[in-house]
């Protein structure tokens, strides 16, 4: 739990749940013996769009607002995001140091990213992507150049993806059972 004072409340923010689960599982795979990898675009793509874009994102998606406990129309102040990106960027920092984690240099050929994107756009009309574009408040059926690449390089060394990103754990059975990853571990 985590205590903050917006619009003059104090606000209970839920979030060693989620924080403690992701610790659990990382020290899990340590202590198992295995790497756990990253591709480059993932890094590339947080220093690039920048670190405070990223946690405004965060900060304004819906979701978020409901697993923290927040009410939607709650504006979280520039003082709270800041704190959250400076202590993003320091655990990126930190994470990058650790001898178990590998950053990956990969790029997917243009027809694995093809075959990707087809996947998602034959699932644009049906009911589980309408509600899927809802809840994400987008008109795009398919997912980040970078979550595609996430999934063709999942494929190609069958690792599994772990994540609670949506735009892969909204379709993981599909996605599954149409062999275009090798697996993918969804944190709640």
């Amino acid at each position: 739990m985590h205590e903050e004072k917006i619009k003059g409340r104090r606000v209970i923010i839920r979030v060693m749940g989620f924080t403690n689960r992701i610790q659990t599982l990382t020290q899990q795979f340590v202590t198992d013996g295995f790497e756990i990898e990253t591709i480059s675009g993932v890094i590339d793509e947080i220093f690039d769009k920048g670190i405070a874009k990223i946690v405004d994102e965060f900060c304004d998606d819906p979701q978020t607002k409901s697993l923290i406990g927040l009410p939607e129309r709650v504006k979280i102040s520039s003082r709270i995001r800041l704190r959250l990106a400076r202590k993003t960027e320091e655990k990126i920092r930190r994470l990058q140091n650790k001898a178990w984690f590998k950053v990956i240099d990969y790029h997917p050929d243009e027809r694995e990213i093809r075959e990707v994107k087809d996947f998602y756009l034959s699932l644009n009309g049906t009911l589980k992507m309408e509600e899927h574009k809802r809840k994400k408040r987008t008109r795009v059926p398919y997912p980040s150049d970078i979550d595609m690449a996430l999934l063709t390089y999942s494929k190609k060394t069958g690792a599994p993806i772990v994540t609670n990103d949506s735009d892969l754990t909204d379709f993981k059975e599909e996605l599954e059972g149409k062999g275009l990853c090798s697996g993918i571990i969804v944190v709640p």
